[in-house]
């Protein structure tokens, strides 16, 4: 990952686990390249109540630059960042402007 740099939300560390159990996380920020991309990453189950609850509510349901990961982990989300970048799919994400 030399040239991808991941900075996790503040208190993130602290609360990795509530992280995990919760299964979302808004607010991660990768540089690739240079570029930054703020990021929400979510796990399968959390984002499958969350777009359940959208729509049940007659709601669309709309993030950017979302990541699906297996679970909430700094490893896992590290490990998708790599393979976005491996594959080649950087372009799939919209950077921040500025």
């Amino acid at each position: 990952m030399s040239n991808i740099v991941l900075e996790f939300p503040p208190g993130f560390e602290d609360s990795d686990w509530e992280v995990e159990a919760k299964g979302w996380l808004p607010g991660v920020v990768a540089v690739i390249q240079g570029r930054r991309y703020t990021l929400t990453v979510y796990d399968p189950a959390r984002l499958t109540q969350d777009v359940d609850e959208a729509l049940n509510g007659g709601r669309v349901f709309l993030e950017r630059n979302l990541v699906v990961v297996a679970s909430v982990t700094r490893e896992r989300i590290a490990s998708g960042i790599q393979e976005i970048v491996q594959t080649g799919r950087v372009g799939d994400l919209r950077p921040d402007s500025g």
